[in-house]
């Protein structure tokens, strides 16, 4: 294997990057899962069943625009139970923001929180929604 050094100016590739709506909401997901009191992300309201079941960090609704250039992202979350829950969405807000301008280089134009539910824990450990 050998490699060239470039010497002078870098040269200019004409060219496309195209990122899937799905690699962006795991980006997305990824961001929000490293952020405290967050338990998981989606709604509780409808049904309680899907929400008890494990894994609350997939193929959950995370709506993603993308508008010349600009991306906008509403997340809802699951909040545990005695957490700020306006720190919370502060924190979510810029973690995903700092996460989608320095991964995609996107402009960020806004990213909404939806708290939809609360976790308690029940006194085994176990969550109770």
């Amino acid at each position: 294997m050998m490699c060239r050094k470039m010497t002078g100016a870098p040269r200019h590739i004409a060219g496309q990057v195209d990122i899937a709506e799905r690699a962006i909401a795991e980006l997305v997901r990824d961001a929000v899962k490293s952020c405290y009191g967050v338990v998981g992300i989606g709604s509780t309201t409808s049904r309680r069943l899907p929400a008890r079941l494990p894994g609350p960090w997939h193929r959950q609704p995370i709506a993603i625009t993308v508008n010349g250039g600009r991306i906008s992202v509403t997340i809802p979350i699951i909040v545990q139970y005695g957490t700020p829950i306006a720190t919370v969405a502060r924190n979510v807000i810029q973690t995903v923001d700092f996460q989608l301008r320095n991964s995609l280089g996107l402009d960020v134009e806004r990213v909404d929180v939806r708290v939809s539910g609360l976790r308690h824990e029940a006194a085994d450990g176990n969550p109770e929604l």
